[in-house]
């Protein structure tokens, strides 16, 4: 609906909503107030609606298991949409129908499209930024285009593609297709997998590492993480945190270290018994709330500011100050002042160290 206005979705539900700053558009588990407002607007049947969101399509998959905004500390940072197949697209054009992205495409397992067995893309195959798929009206129907450089988004038939391996990618789609079927399926095999997963991208050695256990299957001295996955490293469920080529190689990883059926508690392979043995326990990662407590200043009036610069000039610490050097005296002077904003009326032979100072006017003393 939005292409025929030559709108983005976001843009559309902007316009449709009341509030100067709309909610993201939540394609997991969206408010019915939200689809309802949509549906009206659309002309589409709200209950219709309501039953493609992801919850109500695969009522048995945690939110965990889907392509993640961002990581864990700050799951509300867009790094960027769902990975596409172009030859879906490209069939799509040729049945003459609007063009669509697919549901299994935001799994966090998924890298490899199982009905063309290709790799998914999550970079513009034209300018290479990361992927932000738009639709546009072309010929009477919805046709993916970048939203960066507005390149109509194609199979070009593999033109300026890397060539794949087809025995890595029967591979990799094999293992993708085993955890669809648990993360769908029993939570008993799921754990299984997650704990595997979670042990591939556990620091190195040591909790603050910025290298996944991971990089003792490459086996390369000196590899380092790359900067677009170190968020990954730590993370309880980092495979939908990770770009596409990177799910792919972490799941020829986990065939080859774990086997098809991995068991991290239990007996595992001698390769596996010593890459959980290298990972270390996973750092908790506290936001700014947590890191300090917080502190409600006191607005203090000019006043009382003028008393306590009085008090500071009549201490005998401060007069006894004026014949030390300068750096020594302005420390003297700087741990007066922090002691008389905080309320505290320290001994004169107690020492003073300056404290970083938490806001409020400054007292000029000179």
């Amino acid at each position: 609906m939005a292409c025929r206005y030559g709108l983005t979705a976001p843009e559309l539900a902007g316009y449709f909503s009341d509030l100067s700053s709309p909610l993201l558009i939540d394609d997991g588990a969206p408010a019915t107030g939200q689809t309802s407002v949509w549906a009206r607007a659309c002309g589409v049947d709200s209950d219709r609606l309501q039953r493609l969101s992801l919850s109500r399509r695969y009522p048995r998959r945690p939110r965990s298991w889907y392509v993640s905004r961002g990581p864990e500390w700050t799951p509300s940072t867009v790094t960027g949409s769902t990975p596409i197949c172009l030859a879906c697209f490209t069939d799509d054009h040729a049945a003459g129908r609007d063009a669509y992205l697919r549901a299994g495409w935001v799994f966090a397992e998924r890298c490899i499209c199982p009905v063309h067995g290709h790799l998914l893309r999550d970079r513009c195959v034209s300018c290479h930024r990361r992927l932000s798929v738009a639709f546009r009206l072309r010929e009477g129907c919805a046709r993916p285009v970048c939203s960066h450089c507005a390149r109509l988004l194609t199979d070009r038939g593999g033109e300026g593609a890397q060539p794949q391996d087809p025995v890595l990618l029967a591979t990799a789609l094999a293992t993708q297709q085993r955890i669809t079927a648990c993360v769908n399926g029993g939570k008993a095999e799921r754990e299984q997998f997650e704990k595997a997963l979670a042990t591939l991208w556990a620091p190195l050695d040591h909790p603050a590492a910025a290298r996944p256990a991971l990089a003792l299957w490459f086996n390369e001295a000196g590899w380092r993480s790359p900067y677009d996955v170190r968020h990954a490293v730590g993370a309880d469920s980092p495979l939908g945190q990770l770009p596409v080529r990177w799910r792919f190689l972490t799941l020829l990883a986990l065939n080859d270290i774990f086997g098809p059926d991995p068991c991290v508690d239990g007996t595992s392979p001698p390769g596996a018994a010593h890459l959980v043995r290298r990972a270390a326990p996973r750092r908790e990662r506290l936001s700014r709330s947590s890191r300090r407590p917080h502190v409600q200043l006191q607005k203090r009036s000019s006043a009382e500011y003028e008393r306590l610069a009085r008090q500071i000039l009549a201490d005998p610490r401060w007069i006894a100050a004026e014949k030390l050097p300068r750096r020594k005296r302005e420390r003297v002077r700087a741990g007066l002042i922090d002691a008389a904003l905080a309320g505290n009326s320290a001994a004169p032979g107690a020492r003073l160290s300056p404290r970083p100072r938490s806001g409020g006017r400054a007292i000029q003393i000179s």
